[in-house]
């Protein structure tokens, strides 16, 4: 008997591409780390801007 895998993904959520070995499932998620990685990644970048903005140049 062939054991069954069930994911609870909405279908919505998930890729399927068909190869001639059979099918490749590729499950779209976005967890909380990656949420809070790019906030501050982009908080970063934002605050560089900024401070080059107001700052200006300054020779060391």
């Amino acid at each position: 008997m062939d054991e069954q895998v069930v994911v609870p993904v909405d279908v919505r959520e998930m890729t399927r591409i068909v190869t001639d070995q059979g099918e490749i499932h590729i499950i779209h998620e976005v967890t909380l780390g990656d949420l809070l990685t790019t906030t501050l990644l982009c908080a970063i970048l934002i605050f560089m801007l900024i401070s080059r903005v107001i700052g200006g140049r300054q020779d060391v």
